[in-house]
Parts: C-alpha cells; structure tokens; sequence
C-alpha cells in the first residue's frame, strides 16, 4: 500500500457580502485552485508527485490576500482544468491501493464541500489525519500542532527551491515530517472525517466580555482566565495560540482558535474598584475573517509581534 500525502490550496469570496458568495450561502465557502501531493511506498520512499492547478468557476478573481500568500496569479489558472477533470486527474493518478494523508482537518472539509458542490460522487481512498499521530507523539492531543512546528521539532529545514503555501511543496514536507514518526503506519489509526464548514454572522453572541476579580496582575496573568481563555461561542477552554502583546495603553492582548469556532481575539485590561479591589475585564471575540489562510498568517503575524516585544524589552534591560 501507498502513502499519498495530500495538500491544497483554496480561493475564497472577495467579500461575503458579494453576490458571488450570497448566491450559493454556505455551500461553497473555498474553492480550490491546486492539489499538491506526494507518494510514498511501504519503505517511504517518494516514489510520485501530483500537482494540479484548478480553473475556479465560481469565485473566479482571486482574492489578494490568496494571490499574495500562495504566489498563484489569476494568469496561472486560465488554462488550468476546472474542478471535476482535476479532481478525476487527482483520483486516477491516487488508484485504489493507498492511504491519503493529511495535516489536520482543513483540507478534507475544503475538498469535501468541493466535491459535494460541484456533483462529484466517485469515491477517494479513505483519509488519515497526520496531525494526529504527531500530537500523541509529542504528548501533547489538545493542541493542534501547525506543520512548522512539526518541522523544528525534527530538525527539517525549509528549501528555498520549495517555499511554503503551495500545495506540492506543503505536501513535500508534510512527507518529510511522516517519514520522521517512529510507526508511521500508525496514522492509520486516526481517520480524517470532514467537518461542515460554516460562515458564522457574528453577532453579540460571539463576544463575550467578563469581569473577574484578582490579587495581583502578575497571578492573573499566569490564571486559567488567562491561559486559556474560552471561545465566546461553545465556552471551550483553548490556549493561546501565541502569548500575550502588551499595548501601549495597558490592554493586553492574544489570539486563540476553537475547532469549531475558529479565531478568536483576547483581551484583558486591569482596573480597580471604588473600594480599591483589583479586577481583570476580559474580551473574547470571534474574528471576522475565518478563511484557514488568514488565521495561518494572523498568527505568523502574532508571533513576529511578539518577537519583537521580546527583542526589545531584553535591549532596554541590557
């Protein structure tokens, strides 16, 4: 049996305001513009790749912050084979004697409401999810671990000559970080299932604002309240998927992400009471954008934030 190792990429509605979006709701919020995968063989070896560029038919322009993430123009997909040739390209080059992988539930769900939307009903090889088997290997099943991240923990370092967000080349190393796991063939122990993508409209229920008493702001910080910080929809606690950005006028501020829910915003300023007890006010917020491209790149933004912050409080210590 084979390994095939699965990535795509995906375009989004120019707003979801737009006619292009409010004509079909929520039955096509991504569509795709580009399978990436790779083949390996029961020694896992790569033996095969696939990479397939797709022609969108209904959210046609793509969106800027898509065409500046991936590096895919609009002139690159006008020759390109619309969704059902590529995906039947896709499943005829997989055959039937293999296991498809991938890094967390994102891509299923993508390439799931695809094929439901554009009436394609011939089956694919069953799916495995190597986010997963990574979690349990590192011990950590809470949070869902990002592909670099797999990447630094085995010491696999990044080609020029294959850049990220592309999905021939984040199927490349998503292979490189399977070949690393101890029992790879124990991915066959967590089967993907798609997930219904939603487009929520955020109303006051998806911001939740709480007023919690404390001692020292130095204990809150390191508090539940703090640490893990519930989404404002389902009340499921999730770690911050950063740390905390100190602003200028004392609010502090992290980013979390719900399975369910997806991005969401915290912030906690402190304030004191007429009878001088100190309390922390939290804000949970959803997010706007919820497209899988934009909550990556918020939180590769984070995290330079961050960077710096901490660059900069050790040179002033100095």
């Amino acid at each position: 049996m084979d390994y095939i190792v699965l990535d795509l990429e995906w375009n989004q509605p120019m707003s979801y305001n737009s006619s292009a979006y409010k004509s079909v709701g929520g039955k096509l919020l991504f569509e795709m513009i580009q399978i990436g995968a790779i083949r390996l063989n029961e020694r896992l070896e790569i033996t095969d790749s696939f990479n397939q560029l797709i022609q969108p038919t209904h959210y046609i322009r793509l969106h800027p912050r898509i065409r500046r993430i991936t590096g895919i123009t609009q002139e690159d997909l006008c020759d390109a084979p619309q969704f059902a040739e590529a995906a039947e390209n896709f499943r005829q080059w997989c055959g039937s004697d293999c296991a498809l992988l991938t890094w967390g539930c994102d891509d299923i769900s993508v390439l799931q409401q695809n094929l439901d939307f554009f009436g394609f009903s011939d089956p694919f090889p069953a799916m495995y999810d190597l986010q997963r088997l990574y979690g349990e290997l590192v011990k950590d099943t809470k949070n869902r671990a990002g592909l670099k991240s797999a990447m630094d923990h085995f010491e696999i370092q990044p080609e020029e000559e294959h850049p990220f967000h592309n999905a021939l080349n984040d199927a490349y190393y998503t292979a490189l970080v399977f070949k690393k796991c101890p029992n790879p063939a124990d991915v066959l122990r967590f089967p993907q299932k798609a997930r219904k993508l939603i487009h929520e409209e955020h109303s006051r229920s998806s911001e939740k604002c709480e007023l919690i008493r404390i001692s020292r702001i130095s204990d809150a910080m390191q508090s539940k309240h703090a640490q893990t910080p519930p989404c404002p929809v389902c009340g499921h606690r999730y770690e911050t998927a950063a740390g905390y950005l100190e602003k200028p006028d004392g609010i502090r501020q992290a980013l979390c992400i719900c399975p369910d829910h997806g991005l969401y915003t915290v912030s906690i300023r402190f304030q004191k009471g007429e009878s001088g007890q100190k309390a922390m006010v939290r804000t949970c917020a959803l997010t706007d954008e919820q497209s899988p491209a934009y909550i990556t790149t918020k939180i590769l933004q984070w995290q330079n934030k961050l960077a710096v912050q901490q660059s900069t409080k050790e040179a002033q210590s100095d």
